[in-house]
């Protein structure tokens, strides 16, 4: 079984499944390493993540005053 490593943004990752590789650059031993000590990472980026939880927060806030309002409205 042949395996392809490709690197893409300055990560290594492997190649999808049907990929076309020409050669190999990592041993077998270097890819199980690989394998195992990449599963489960994730990089997040901190700044997008306040942007989106800023921008959430603000939408549910506002969107119950909004509620709100709108029933008051409807009472009367």
């Amino acid at each position: 079984m042949n395996t392809c490593v490709i690197q893409y943004n300055g990560y290594l990752m492997l190649a999808p499944q049907g990929f076309d590789c020409t050669y190999v650059i990592l041993t077998p031993s270097e890819l199980e390493h690989l394998q195992y000590s990449s599963m489960g990472s994730l990089t997040i980026d901190q700044q997008l993540f306040v942007d989106v939880t800023g921008y959430m927060l603000f939408a549910f806030v506002s969107g119950h005053i909004l509620g709100r309002i709108l029933k008051t409205l409807g009472r009367g």
